[in-house]
């Protein structure tokens, strides 16, 4: 899941393993849409989060959250699947590229 900070668009040593083999199985709920920044706006943060998908039920978005291109409410979503606490995350800035 990937989070913009700014605006814009036992298990965990198992789930560390498979992170670093690059073991990783699960359902992709949306394709990739690169961050864009609008212009003039300086630096935007981002993060990406890693949630364990439940084995009792299958994740999915509601039709207002697929057409909303990922402006949900994160927490709403990790309530309703119980999700819990990621078990891995990272950050990136980025800008406008004519900036």
């Amino acid at each position: 899941m990937l989070l913009t900070l700014d605006g814009g668009r036992g298990q965990e040593e198992a789930a560390g393993a498979d992170l670093k083999t690059g073991n990783l199985q699960g359902h992709v709920l949306a394709d990739y849409l690169q961050p864009i920044p609008p212009p003039e706006s300086g630096y935007h943060r981002y993060q990406f989060l890693l949630y364990e998908q439940p084995t009792r039920e299958v994740v999915s978005l509601n039709p207002d959250e697929i057409a909303s291109s990922g402006s949900w409410n994160i927490n709403n979503f990790v309530d309703r699947f119980q999700l819990g606490t990621p078990v891995a995350s990272t950050q990136f800035i980025t800008k406008d590229y004519h900036d």
